[in-house]
């Protein structure tokens, strides 16, 4: 079992991201990866999203993987019990606003992803 947390955190120009997944169960989990990018972190306006929803019905402010160059090579990372994985992301100069911030893992088969509120001055 996979447990996801996303932290945020603000920078001189912008927001840094990170999303660690811990696996919780009590024996190893695999995550497979068709690139290199390990994790996908999406901002949604929070006020067009409903509390409940992960932000797939609105339309997104910023992408991580938008625009980016990964390597096109499989990998995978193997998670033992109680341990944990981390990824990170910089959204540079986001506008003003509150957003509701996903970050999950680009695994393939996995549907490990955690949410945060920031709001940006």
């Amino acid at each position: 079992m996979l447990d996801a947390t996303l932290a945020t955190a603000a920078i001189d120009d912008g927001l840094t991201l990170s999303l660690r997944i811990e696996n919780a169960g009590s024996t190893p989990v695999t995550l497979d990866f068709r690139t290199g990018q390990r994790a996908e972190f999406t901002a949604y306006p929070a006020a067009e999203v409903d509390s409940d929803a992960d932000g797939e019905d609105a339309d997104p402010v910023w992408r991580y993987g938008a625009n980016r160059m990964f390597t096109q090579a499989l990998g995978s990372e193997t998670v033992a019990p109680g341990e944990a994985v981390g990824y990170e992301a910089t959204w540079r100069r986001p506008p003003s606003g509150t957003y509701r911030i996903v970050g999950e893992a680009a695994a393939t088969g996995r549907d490990v992803r955690a949410a945060a509120v920031v709001t940006v001055p």
